[in-house]
C-alpha cells in the first residue's frame, strides 16, 4: 500500500486535506466517495520517508534531519503501541490505528509508512530504520530484538518508560535554564538600552560644558558611541560566528577539542558527564533486558553518548569487557561513572541482577544531574546579580564623577 495527499470538498461546499493509505489513486477516490466528499486533488505522499543517509544529499536531506520527533511524543506513541499488541491486535493493524489517531500528518505518514512495508513482508525494525528522524538507533535496535524474541509488546512498554524518563529529565533542565535565561536577557537589555539611549542624552550636557571629562566617563562615553555605531554589525557577526561555529562542530578533531574544554569547566563538566552516564547506563539496561549480547547492548548504547572523550573510553572499555574484563572494573577505568554506579553494576554481575543495577544507576545518575543543576544554579544568579552590580556601579559613577566636578567649579 502507499500514502497518499488528498484535498476534497465536502457537501457543504468545504475544502478538506488529509490523508489515507491505499493500492491507488481510484481506490482513494472511492473511499473519499465513502465519506461523502468530492475528491479534488490526489497526490502519492514522499513527504515524511527520510532517504538512506548514503544517497541524501542537498538542502532537502539536511533540513529533514532537522524534524525529529519531540521525545514527549515518542513516548505516548510507543505506549500506545505496546498497549494495542499487548491486546493480541496484529502489528499492522496496531500501526494502522495509530495513524488514525494521530493529528499530526507528518508523523501519520511515517506510521502509514511503516505499515506499508510490514505489509510489503519487511521486518517492523526494517521499516522503523527508513525513519531515522522519528525511530533513533536505541529504538530499532530494542524493536529488532523484541521481534526475533517474540516480546515486542514489553520491549515497547520498556522503551515508553525509558522515553518517558528522558521527558522529564529534559522538563527538569528546561524549568531550572527559564528563569536564569530571562534574568540574563531582562539584565542584558537595561545594560544596552541605557548604553545606547539614556547615556548619550546625559552625557551630551557634559560635552557642551567642554570641561575635562574622568577617564571613566570617557571609556563609557566610547562604549556608548561604538555600540551605537556598530552594534547592529556586532550582532550580524555574533549570528555568522554561531552558524560558522555550527558547521565546525562537524569536523571531528574540532568537536573533540570543544568537548575537552567544556569537560574542564567547573560543574558543566560534571553535570554533563553525569547527564551522558545516566543515558549510557538506562540504554545498556533496556537493550540488555531485551536480550542484546552484553558487548553490542554496550557498543549501542555508546552511540547515544554525544561527548567524544567518554564515547572514547567507553569504546577501550567495551574492548577490556570483550578481553575478559568484567564490565564495573572496565567502566571503572573510564573514570567517567561515579564509585555508587561501579559498585551496582558490580552487585549486578556478581546477583545475576544487572539490567536492575544499571537502572538504579541511572537513577542515581540522574539525580545527581538534578543536584548539580541546582547547584549551578544557586552559584550563577548571584554572580549575574554580582556583575550587573559592577555594570551599574560603572555606570553611575561615570555619570557623577563629572556632576561633582562641575559642582566644585561652580564653588
Amino acid at each position: 500500500m502507499a500514502v497518499f495527499n488528498y484535498v476534497a470538498v465536502t457537501e457543504n461546499g468545504k475544502s478538506r486535506k488529509g490523508i489515507l493509505e491505499g493500492d491507488s489513486a481510484a481506490q482513494i477516490r472511492e473511499m473519499l466517495s465513502d465519506r461523502g466528499l468530492t475528491p479534488i486533488e490526489i497526490t502519492l505522499s514522499t513527504q515524511g520517508k527520510i532517504r538512506p543517509a548514503e544517497t541524501a544529499s542537498g538542502w532537502r536531506y539536511f533540513l529533514e534531519r532537522q524534524k525529529r520527533i519531540p521525545v514527549s511524543h515518542l513516548a505516548v506513541i510507543t505506549y500506545q503501541f505496546s498497549t494495542l499488541l499487548a491486546a493480541s491486535m496484529p502489528v499492522e493493524a496496531a500501526l494502522a490505528s495509530m495513524a488514525m489517531e494521530m493529528d499530526n500528518n507528518t508523523f501519520k505518514r511515517v506510521i502509514l509508512g511503516v505499515r506499508g512495508k510490514v505489509m510489503e513482508g519487511h521486518t517492523l525494525a526494517s521499516g522503523m530504520a527508513d525513519y531515522p528522524h522519528v525511530f533513533p538507533k536505541l529504538y530499532v535496535a530494542s524493536v529488532a530484538v523484541g521481534e526475533k524474541t517474540g516480546q515486542l509488546e514489553k520491549v515497547l512498554m520498556r522503551l515508553a518508560d525509558y522515553y518517558e524518563k528522558q521527558r522529564q529529565v529534559q522538563e527538569k533542565i528546561m524549568q531550572a535554564m527559564i528563569y536564569p535565561a530571562l534574568l540574563t536577557l531582562v539584565a542584558g537589555s537595561i545594560v544596552v538600552f541605557l548604553l545606547t539611549y539614556v547615556i548619550p542624552q546625559v552625557t551630551t550636557v557634559f560635552i557642551q560644558t567642554g570641561q575635562a571629562l574622568p577617564g571613566v566617563t570617557i571609556l563609557l562615553l566610547a562604549v556608548s558611541d561604538a555600540l551605537q555605531k556598530y552594534g547592529l554589525y556586532g550582532l550580524i557577526l555574533l549570528v555568522i560566528l554561531a552558524v560558522a561555529f555550527r558547521f565546525a562542530l562537524r569536523n571531528q578533531g574540532f568537536r573533540y577539542r570543544v568537548h575537552v574544554f567544556l569537560l574542564k569547566i567547573p560543574i558543566i563538566g560534571s553535570t554533563l558527564i553525569a547527564v551522558n552516564a545516566a543515558r549510557f547506563s538506562r540504554t545498556f539496561g533496556i537493550l540488555f533486558a531485551a536480550g542484546v549480547p552484553v558487548l553490542d547492548a554496550m557498543t549501542s548504547a555508546n552511540s547515544i553518548i554525544v561527548l567524544m572523550p567518554m564515547r572514547d573510553a567507553i569504546d577501550r572499555a567495551i574492548a577490556q569487557v570483550g578481553e575478559g574484563r568484567s564490565i564495573h572494573q572496565a567502566m571503572q577505568k573510564t573514570g567517567y561513572f561515579s564509585s555508587l554506579s561501579n559498585q551496582l553494576i558490580a552487585s549486578g554481575e556478581a546477583s545475576g541482577e544487572l539490567e536492575m543495577m544499571l537502572e538504579k544507576a541511572a537513577a542515581f545518575q540522574e539525580q545527581n544531574t538534578a543536584h548539580k543543576l541546582s547547584t549551578a544554579l544557586a552559584l550563577f544568579e548571584p554572580i549575574l546579580i554580582l556583575t550587573m552590580g559592577c555594570v551599574v556601579l560603572f555606570i553611575v559613577l561615570a555619570v557623577l564623577l563629572p556632576i561633582f566636578e562641575m559642582n566644585q567649579l561652580v564653588k
